[in-house]
């Protein structure tokens, strides 16, 4: 009898075409898996958050707002959003109790406005890196504000009495108003006291690509406190 030798050209194929597609699952599952702690990291930091806002509020009966929006004569204050264009470094500050004045195109923000005593209700980590964490710095114009593990800003609205109205645009109303950033056709903020909220990896508010109405959170990748 004859003794083979070696595989024949088929078997081959057949053994790299096993390799290929556990390869594939192996990395598709790290893949899920740092996507899965990347959104856990992120939770940890917004839960941060959400503790010293509500320590702040049971503390003193006033969310931490800018002096701009004490009288409620604004709407809600947003702070964080993707475009930089309120930056969430002023709320950052009144949490951790920290003495600092800000300037923005409004004029001058002092956190002692907000939090006299400078309590701290809140402690973040910092980072060299714009990567879960509060940015540290100094001389870059973002240095100070509390960034997601994707280097993108977190996004906070607080809900500014007085709660008269029902619903009328976030100005002196019970219903949460986030100029539409936290929107989503299954889930958006009602009456909570505040909102805390990331887009995740791909940056997009829902899922990329996703039509208006299928644009739902449920379905993306976002991760939120309501």
């Amino acid at each position: 009898m004859k003794h083979r030798k070696g595989f024949t050209l088929v078997e081959l194929l057949v053994v790299v075409a096993i390799i290929m597609a556990l390869a594939t699952l192996i990395f598709a599952g790290i893949k899920r898996a740092s996507m899965k702690a990347s959104q856990t990291a992120c939770m940890n930091t917004m839960r941060d958050v959400t503790n010293g806002l509500s320590a702040f509020i049971v503390d003193r009966n006033m969310p931490p707002v800018p002096e701009t929006r004490k009288e409620g004569s604004e709407q809600d204050y947003v702070c964080g959003d993707y475009l930089n264009l309120f930056p969430n470094d002023y709320l950052v500050a009144v949490l951790e109790g920290v003495e600092k004045s800000f300037s923005y195109d409004g004029g001058e923000l002092q956190t002692r406005f907000a939090n006299p005593t400078l309590n701290e209700y809140a402690s973040f980590a910092r980072t060299p890196k714009k990567n879960n964490g509060v940015y540290d710095k100094p001389q870059d114009v973002q240095e100070g504000q509390l960034f997601d593990p994707w280097e993108r800003t977190i996004m906070i609205a607080i809900n500014v009495p007085p709660f008269i109205e029902e619903n009328s645009a976030g100005l002196k109303d019970k219903w949460l108003h986030t100029d539409g950033l936290a929107v989503y056709p299954d889930s958006e903020p009602r009456e909570e006291p505040f909102a805390v909220w990331s887009y995740g990896k791909d940056g997009e508010r829902g899922t990329r690509g996703a039509s208006l109405q299928k644009n739902l959170l449920r379905k993306s990748d976002d991760v939120t406190s309501w």
